[in-house]
């Protein structure tokens, strides 16, 4: 009897020590699952040796591994061959919250701050989706992310706010790459109706801007979002002959053409030290041989001009328009003898 006790014994510490291996390659495993799952949600496409070298396991692991998160229902392609790999499939999903700390406090922070945005109803929208998101962070993220907000004091858009159904339709044009029939209000207050094949949306000082080749017209044209009166989808294809770089384009748009002056200055810098100094939207820097760059520059007023080239503090060269340099003659003596005055 007693050694058929030894015998029960020494199975049941067998199945112990076999159940808690079990355990511990669960819990590897798992953690390796959520690990793919959030390497696949990070970018559309993985060869399967890049996926081995991050989770450091073998490629016959991550084809297991594959698998397994196939079982799960999770759509998972996958192709063989020289440029082969895995990726999420159409509808493919993440768990909930698969997030690291710094993004989940991020993504909880920018949604605190959306209040601020021109999209109407994004404030309200955003402010429920902060509300489930924070009832999920563990409580020490959930107090970083209390400590910053409760810091910020937010200025609400002082811009005409926009539709974000409208705004929803034009994003979905750009990526389905259709036609689109506009309703325009010109700066001038007429009202047209545009043929456009849209391309981009572009957010700058507060305001958004569609990016579209105008068909009946043939050139390259933004819109301001806040301007469109009604936007239909045509479901035909669109065409982008030669199309340009839509930040530059608006950027040129907004800081020069809408002005009575558009100015052409050198500065001796190069671009990236006055890119520094110009905000977005105030200007289009160029390059202008390696230690140089163009400013192109516009306002109504010339005096406006002035304060935004000097304000700059780089040495320069007025190069358009011809009546801007009296103008900076001018403020030089308004300078000078404003120092005179004080000695």
């Amino acid at each position: 009897m007693a050694h058929v006790g030894n015998k029960c014994a020494s199975r049941l510490r067998t199945g112990a020590v076999l159940d808690l291996w079990h355990a511990v390659w669960v819990s590897i495993s798992g953690g390796r699952l959520l690990r793919l799952l959030t390497l696949l949600g990070s970018r559309a496409w993985w060869t399967g040796e890049e996926l081995a070298d991050r989770l450091e396991v073998t490629t016959r692991t991550v084809r297991r591994d594959i698998d397994r998160l196939r079982e799960l229902g999770y759509p998972i392609e996958a192709l063989s061959g020289p440029g082969g790999g895995y990726g999420f499939g159409r509808g493919g999903r993440l768990p909930p919250l698969l997030l690291e700390d710094d993004e989940a406090v991020a993504m909880a922070v920018g949604l605190r701050t959306a209040g601020a945005s021109a999209v109407a109803g994004a404030a309200e929208a955003a402010t429920r989706a902060s509300v489930k998101l924070e009832q999920v962070l563990p409580p020490a993220l959930a107090a970083r992310v209390d400590a910053i907000t409760e810091s910020m004091v937010l200025v609400g858009s002082r811009r005409e706010q926009i539709d974000s159904s409208l705004l929803a339709v034009l994003a979905g044009a750009c990526r389905e790459g259709h036609r689109l029939r506009l309703g325009y209000k010109a700066r001038n207050g007429v009202e047209t109706e545009r043929l456009v094949a849209p391309y981009r949306l572009v957010h700058i000082r507060e305001r958004w801007y569609l990016v579209a080749h105008d068909i009946t017209k043939g050139e390259w044209r933004t819109f301001r979002v806040d301007r469109i009166l009604k936007a239909f989808d045509t479901g035909r294809k669109a065409e982008y002959p030669d199309p340009p770089d839509p930040a530059e384009l608006v950027q040129l748009s907004v800081s020069t053409l809408p002005y009575r002056y558009q100015a052409v200055i050198r500065f001796d810098a190069p671009p990236e030290s006055l890119s520094a100094r110009v905000p977005p939207g105030y200007g289009l820097v160029e390059a202008h041989g390696s230690e140089r760059s163009v400013l192109r520059i516009g306002s109504n007023y010339l005096d406006g001009l002035v304060s935004h080239i000097i304000g700059v503090g780089f040495d320069f060269t007025i190069l358009e328009p011809p009546e801007l340099i009296p103008e900076v003659e001018r403020a030089i003596d308004r300078l000078n003898r404003s120092i005179s005055e004080r000695s």
